[in-house]
């Protein structure tokens, strides 16, 4: 289902990107910027809910797959490992070539409908109630974009009772299909389930892909600096995936031009045409 990989990078091989330092000078700046608006306005401002910086739903943090859909599955009706729906809380990422040998994502059996969507249904430690507001979703699998299998629409839900329900409807949500994480904010909604309904992919007819799943729980500071301390904890994880995102792109670009084919040259133009010799006179 992987298919082939593009070949590593040869050995002692440098990365160059045309405004890559740039880019990141340039979204440091703001993150700057942003941090001292926050600093300036913390004391007045009053204390509401913001997102923490860790991830309620990964397995590491007592995380866990209640119940799924379905599983992509081998001839002998097996689910496949590599491609099982615990892999969406393992906290191991497919970045750029690299793709962890033992965890390719999450893959269903069959393409989500709207009348038939594939689902996932997740609890925290030891089956809490959780106050969340935010999770990130990470689409990339083994598998290349352009095929379309990775996750699209789809839609959040919660119960506070059992991983059956009833479940209550927080919000709808477009999942991009590139490979990065994006993060989807709701108001504060107590959850001790939640379960993600996938109701389409980008065009594939045979199943549905995502890489990760995580979910972040709102907290209400005591007091500004506590917001503002949070704030700042979750703009580093947000420099993360910025630089993430560039070091995916600068790997890209290495990879086409390693594997572009040779171009024959260019003709050259009028201007570059040698001067014709002079002819003798007749």
């Amino acid at each position: 289902m992987g298919g082939s990989r593009p070949a590593p990078m040869p050995s002692g091989m440098q990365i160059h990107s045309d405004g890559g330092a740039t880019n990141m000078s340039r979204g440091v700046k703001v993150l700057a910027v942003l941090l001292a608006v926050m600093m300036a306005g913390a004391a007045m401002a009053q204390p509401k809910a913001v997102s923490g910086a860790v991830n309620i739903a990964a397995a590491e943090n007592g995380g866990r797959i209640v119940a799924v859909s379905s599983e992509a599955r081998d001839r002998n009706n097996v689910v496949i490992p590599q491609w099982s729906a615990r892999n969406l809380l393992d906290g191991k990422y497919v970045v750029g070539t690299f793709v962890p040998p033992d965890s390719y994502g999450w893959s269903s059996n069959r393409a989500p409908t709207a009348d038939q969507p594939e689902w996932v249904v997740i609890a925290f430690k030891n089956d809490e109630t959780r106050l969340i507001n935010r999770i990130v979703i990470d689409p990339t699998t083994d598998d290349p974009p352009y095929i379309g299998r990775w996750v699209r629409d789809i839609e959040l839900q919660v119960s506070t009772t059992t991983p059956d329900g009833p479940f209550k409807t927080v919000g709808r949500f477009v999942v991009v299909n590139k490979p990065i994480k994006q993060t989807f904010e709701f108001p504060p909604v107590e959850a001790r389930y939640v379960r993600l309904l996938i109701l389409s992919n980008h065009g594939s007819d045979k199943c549905v892909e995502m890489g990760e799943l995580e979910v972040y729980e709102a907290i209400v500071p005591g007091d500004a600096l506590d917001q503002l301390i949070i704030r700042l904890e979750n703009l580093l994880e947000d420099l993360k995936r910025y630089r993430d995102g560039l070091l995916y792109q600068q790997a890209r670009r290495v990879e086409e031009a390693v594997t572009r084919p040779a171009q024959p040259p260019a003709e050259a133009t009028a201007q570059e045409q040698p001067a014709a010799e002079p002819q003798p006179n007749q």
